[in-house]
Formats: structure tokens, sequence, C-alpha cells
């Protein structure tokens, strides 16, 4: 059986407020979490996976937590983004 592509499926959901219970430090920026913000926050608790979906991650793969915001600007890349990019030595 395929497995679901949907966020709303049960599995996932499960594994997300497991994940949630256990995590409350962003792995990209290893600030803390605050875990009563509203989802639509900036600095509110998301699930980042390791391995994008665009890039033949598994919904069900692995999975941190991260800032809704770090989340983002990640991207999907596969390694973390460094918050103060340098390109050229001064």
């Amino acid at each position: 059986m395929p497995e679901k592509q949907r966020r709303n499926h049960r599995a996932y959901r499960e594994k997300t407020k497991r994940l949630r219970k256990r995590e409350d430090t962003c792995w990209i920026c290893g600030a803390w979490i605050d875990r009563t913000l509203d989802y639509r926050d900036p600095m509110s608790w998301t699930a980042d996976h390791l391995t994008p979906l665009s890039k033949g991650g598994r919904l069900l793969g692995k999975m941190r937590a991260a800032h809704r915001s770090c989340n983002s600007r990640r991207g999907n890349r596969t390694d973390p983004v460094n918050p103060l990019p340098t390109s050229r030595e001064w």
C-alpha cells in the first residue's frame, strides 16, 4: 500500500505529537521553541523533515523540531542554513 501523502493522516499527527512532547529546541538555530505560540507565528513549533519531501523524503521519515521561520528559511536544502553566511574575508 503506498504511503499517504497527507499531513492530516493519523500516523503523521501521532508522530508529530510525540516529537512535540520530546523536543523543544530548534535543531537549526539551537534556540528554545515556545510551544504556546499560535501555529502562524514565525517562532512557533513545527516538524522539519531531515530529507525534504521534494527530494525523496518520506512523510513519516526522520523529523526534528524547528521554528517555523527556520524551517521556511531552510527550504528544501538537506543541510541547515547558516544564519550569518559570509562570502568573503574581512
